[in-house]
């Protein structure tokens, strides 16, 4: 394969802003096409960027034989089936978080793959940060022990996206902050666990700031060129969660677009042999550039480390891993059992918060 070339469906603000800058950097790969019912948002980012071919029916993208890998950035109601349209094409699939509405539409998805012997992968940018990839090198060697406990936020003050958009409706969204950003932490923590497999969730939701909520600037407005907004806001602005597994270990689990309370992203983990504290926020700084700690000991003395760690860009390390997977037919980073845990997670979160009582998975 002497070039990769690329086709986007969803110009959005992910699309602008990661994917295609990130592709467009990397040697040997080529973003020829972009599909997105806005006409106007097309026609913008196709001559901002450069892209030669613009579609509006994701059909004829996925089905054009000079494409070998879809990147899928629609609502998340969408990706169902213009993933496995993608697949079913022959096409690899890198496909933005949360990978479907419920792990029914996330097992289709993931038959598909092995059935058609193409590579998919969830965009969980986070797994690439500096500091997770520092994590979960040291717990592979064994210097965090058992990872039995883990406590995990995505906190936003007033940081709803896109209010009044496809973010805040329930039928496009599947959900607010929880399937939106508190997916990135979740599978995240879980990834840093050892991927354990979940047996018990008990969760809550709420939507305390619907008359005050205002939006939270995402996705930028310059990305936002001839979107519509009905005004609807149907889905929590806060989750909460404590999810067991079936190795004893435990996950706390929160994410909000808004609220009365710090803000930022928080893991927390605790092992037998170390623990660790990653942060976000003005003071801590960002997740992946600032704020790891590292509590552990040494011959009877208690120790914290701060490890210096270099700059890295999350969006171009998981494109170069994509085209890598692709090219040297390697296993994605994500693996489908760790994929579906993630969704099976979420829909039990929504379902607890619903009937009031534990679910059991």
């Amino acid at each position: 394969m002497e070039k990769v070339k690329i086709g986007i469906i969803g110009a959005g603000g992910i699309t602008q802003y990661a994917h295609i800058p990130c592709f467009q950097k990397l040697e040997g790969v080529e973003v020829v096409a972009i599909c997105d019912p806005n006409e106007l948002k097309l026609k913008e980012v196709t001559e901002k960027s450069g892209i030669p071919q613009k579609f509006t029916d994701y059909q004829k993208l996925v089905s054009s034989e000079e494409i070998d890998a879809v990147i899928v950035c629609t609502p998340n109601a969408f990706h169902r089936e213009q993933a496995v349209a993608a697949l079913r094409s022959g096409k690899h699939v890198l496909c933005e978080k949360p990978v479907a509405l419920n792990s029914k539409e996330a097992n289709e998805i993931l038959k598909t793959a092995e059935e058609k012997n193409k590579k998919f992968m969830v965009a969980f940018c986070h797994r690439f940060d500096n500091t997770t990839q520092f994590l979960k090198k040291s717990i592979d060697r064994g210097e965090f022990g058992e990872i039995y406990y883990a406590k995990a936020s995505y906190l936003r003050r007033r940081g709803i996206p896109g209010l009044g958009g496809w973010f805040t409706t329930k039928k496009f969204s599947g959900g607010g902050p929880l399937i939106d950003c508190g997916v990135h932490m979740l599978d995240t923590a879980i990834w840093l666990m050892g991927s354990p497999e979940p047996v018990e969730v008990i969760g809550s939701a709420y939507n305390k700031f619907k008359t005050e909520a205002t939006d939270g600037g995402w996705p930028p407005s310059s990305s936002r060129t001839g979107d519509k907004y009905s005004g609807t806001f149907d889905v929590e602005d806060l989750a909460t969660s404590f999810i067991k597994f079936a190795n004893g270990a435990t996950l706390f689990l929160e994410a909000s677009w808004a609220g009365n309370s710090e803000q930022g992203l928080f893991l927390r983990l605790f092992g037998t042999k170390s623990g660790a504290r990653v942060g976000q926020s003005e003071e801590e700084g960002k997740m992946g550039e600032k704020g790891l700690k590292v509590f552990t000991g040494k011959q009877g003395d208690l120790m914290d480390i701060s490890p210096i760690l270099p700059d890295v860009n999350p969006y171009e390390k998981q494109a170069a891993h994509f085209i890598e997977c692709i090219r040297e037919n390697k296993e994605p980073i994500t693996k489908p059992k760790e994929i579906l845990n993630v969704v099976k997670i979420i829909e039990a979160i929504y379902l607890s918060a619903e009937k009031g009582e534990e679910v059991k998975l």
